[in-house]
């Protein structure tokens, strides 16, 4: 397994860095450009393993209960080409459209439960803990790998929501479950340790 964290610096630039589940070192992966992010990617899947990426920016956004459904692929489609340009977001883009087009086969899930089962690549968001700054990228591994044992599915959302980074996979032509486009992604909690 690898799991890959990005983090928004000041100027929107976008730097990531990584790990596998058997190397202890911090950042043992890392760059500042999408196309070393997809490089690392594309080698992990290509190799057999689970990749989870995480982003430090919002994946869920609310929608209005008229215009959104568990299956509305147009509502979640126009909210994620709208918010497409943004730091994490875009790199997301980029990255699922290159696997799109080098591994179309990819499955992608921002379900927990569903990637342990059988999923190439899960999308998870990094949130800060209460009072704390900026995520970074190496904390954010970190907490994954710290609770990824004990983690559970999204918090039910209040309300319609559309999934960003579903959304942002279906556009790329990755399969994705269609229920997702409509629930909130699995959020990691980020702490220093």
């Amino acid at each position: 397994m690898l799991v890959i964290a990005m983090e928004t610096e000041p100027g929107g630039r976008v730097r990531w860095s990584g790990r596998r589940h058997d190397d202890d070192r911090p950042d043992a992966t890392a760059g500042a450009s999408p196309a070393e992010l997809f490089d690392a990617v594309f080698h992990a899947l290509h190799d057999g393993e689970q990749v989870a990426l995480g982003l430090d920016c919002a994946l869920t956004l609310p929608a209005a209960p008229d215009q959104a459904s568990a299956g509305d692929l147009t509502e979640a489609s126009d909210l994620a080409e709208a918010a497409a340009n943004q730091p994490g977001l875009a790199e997301l883009g980029y990255l699922l459209g290159e696997l799109g087009n080098w591994r179309p086969w990819t499955t992608v899930s921002t379900s927990l439960a569903r990637w342990k089962a059988n999923t190439s690549i899960l999308v998870w968001q990094a949130v800060p803990a209460p009072g704390a700054g900026p995520v970074t990228a190496t904390a954010a591994t970190d907490s994954f790998f710290r609770q990824l044992p004990a983690a559970q599915k999204a918090d039910e959302a209040n309300g319609t929501v559309v999934n960003l980074a579903a959304a942002t996979a279906r556009r790329a032509g990755l399969f994705v479950d269609p229920s997702e486009l409509a629930q909130p992604t699995v959020s990691i909690t980020v702490t220093d340790g």
